[in-house]
């Protein structure tokens, strides 16, 4: 399963945050916790991005995604032996600003019945 920001649609493998929750509600809670989990996979694609700037180079893909994925793979792996050996972090990561949430600037996307009634099963199982 993935997590997506607002602007992605609603799939049952995609998890978006719920438009207009009430604050308070379980809806409100899903959401501070799927973007919790965001901020930490963001931060961690900040990281790999400065530590191995094969990554940030242009945004399009220029391998196929199988080797994509191990390319990525391995840096995620060197960048566990760099922690290990408690290498420091590129100074870039300290200064790395998260992402703007592109929310207003994309129309809004429907969603499937399919994506909301997982992400339902999932609001109802874990809060």
């Amino acid at each position: 399963m993935y997590l997506g920001d607002s602007g992605y649609p609603l799939q049952p493998y995609l998890m978006t945050p719920f438009r207009n929750a009430s604050a308070g509600s379980r809806e409100s809670y899903f959401n501070k916790k799927h973007a919790k989990a965001r901020n930490i996979i963001e931060r961690t694609i900040g990281v790999l991005k400065c530590r191995f700037r094969c990554l940030s180079t242009e945004r399009k893909l220029h391998y196929s995604p199988q080797k994509a994925t191990k390319i990525i793979n391995a840096c995620c792996a060197l960048q566990n032996i760099c922690l290990y050996f408690k290498m420091t972090i590129p100074e870039e990561v300290e200064n790395y600003i998260e992402p703007s949430d592109f929310t207003e600037l994309l129309e809004e996307r429907a969603s499937t019945n399919d994506g909301e009634r997982r992400r339902s099963e999932i609001l109802l199982s874990l809060f």
